[in-house]
């Protein structure tokens, strides 16, 4: 027998989902809300006429707003076929490794997409490392996936990276107060 990486993550490094379309089209609404929260006064997000004489030709979204095609609606619920970190999260689950923390994230854009498009995406298990690290929260396995956002037409929207770590809670010195160099006081 092997390691775990070797037994039962490796296997899953270059799966990917299928094509999975976004529950809403690219509107204004959205992009509204979006740059309301973001304090983004861009014209080319939220004034048709501006933006219709713009290079772009018509309202955009921000390329940051990638992620929220990808995000399933909380009501009514919809049913999304496992992406293919699953099974990697399963296997680290039944060794222990049972916490998540996000660690990073990035996003290439390649295009904006506009009011009316329909995005898709694609998940794809990128990396996983092949040990696990100590720590300061406990031994940790990185997990790194990949969105591949596209519109209708198939043209590449953008990229965006994510990884996170599962890890395996370390024991709490239940004789220290949290984040303190000074020892307990001893007891009497």
């Amino acid at each position: 027998m092997g390691s775990l990486y070797e037994d039962r993550l490796r296997q899953h490094v270059g799966n990917e989902s299928p094509k999975l379309e976004a529950v809403d089209s690219v509107g204004p609404q959205m992009i509204r809300h979006w740059v309301e929260v973001m304090h983004d006064k861009n014209p080319a997000y939220i004034d048709a006429e501006w933006a219709a004489k713009s290079r772009f030709g018509a309202v955009v979204a921000p390329g940051a707003m990638m992620q929220v095609w990808s995000m399933a609606p909380l009501w009514p619920p919809r049913d999304v076929p496992d992406l293919p970190i699953k099974p990697i999260d399963d296997a680290l689950g039944e060794h222990g490794y049972t916490e998540v923390v996000a660690t990073g994230q990035s996003q290439r854009i390649h295009r904006l997409a506009r009011v009316g498009d329909t995005v898709s995406y694609v998940v794809r298990v990128a990396d996983v490392s092949e040990t696990d690290h100590k720590t300061r929260l406990g031994a940790a396995y990185f997990v790194t996936f990949e969105y591949r956002f596209t519109n209708q037409d198939d043209e590449l929207l953008g990229t965006q990276s994510f990884t996170y770590m599962r890890y395996k809670p370390a024991p709490a010195d239940t004789d220290q107060p949290a984040d303190s160099d000074q020892p307990a006081a001893a007891e009497v």
